[in-house]
């Protein structure tokens, strides 16, 4: 067992853990069948060679407990059907969005971009740094050249102006027109 790998289960499975135990229970026996899927889905994942193949620890951890507890109801000769039924939650989503989902979340974003490219200039610059690049209050004002208060106040006046729009032209159609939706035609309005 290489101190690597263990170092990469410490980071990414231990904090899905109280999870996967709360999935077990609703297939497992009881706490001792849990604790020993637990115990046999760690020491599966510490005796591989190399984890650089899993892109989501999550998904992986449920999967390699799914296949365990599979594997055990094969060996019983009863199997609970209640057990069998709950199965089912150890399914995990594919984490991968469906090209549907892409073209959506694309069109989403563009109507979003077009809601801030209306608002005044400060004001979208601030939206911006605080709410699409995630600087703190503190960063943005040191980045903008201004205070924390300016920060502070453009950034509820942008939600405020988004609001704003949104209630004039409706969220309703922004999948299907994300290119061209009531937006532009809105466009000039919002300084007004």
């Amino acid at each position: 067992m290489e101190d690597d790998i263990v170092e990469w289960v410490t980071s990414n499975f231990l904090p899905f853990e109280a999870e996967l135990r709360k999935i077990l229970r609703r297939v497992c026996s009881g706490p001792a069948e849990i604790d020993d899927v637990i115990q046999e889905t760690y020491y599966k994942i510490l005796q591989l060679s190399d984890v650089n193949h899993v892109r989501e620890p999550k998904g992986f951890l449920v999967r390699t407990a799914r296949n365990i507890v599979i594997d055990r109801m094969r060996r019983d000769a009863v199997v609970s059907i209640e057990s069998m039924a709950n199965l089912e939650e150890l399914e995990v989503a594919d984490a991968t969005a469906s090209p549907e989902r892409v073209a959506l979340a694309r069109a989403e974003l563009r109507w979003v971009i077009g809601l801030i490219a209306n608002l005044p200039d400060r004001c979208k610059e601030v939206f911006t740094a605080r709410r699409i690049y995630g600087l703190s209050q503190q960063e943005t004002a040191a980045t903008l050249n201004v205070t924390e208060g300016i920060v502070e106040k453009e950034t509820m006046r942008g939600m405020s102006l988004i609001s704003e729009m949104i209630a004039r032209i409706g969220v309703h159609d922004v999948p299907q027109r994300a290119g061209k939706s009531k937006i532009a035609a809105k466009k000039r309005h919002v300084n007004d």
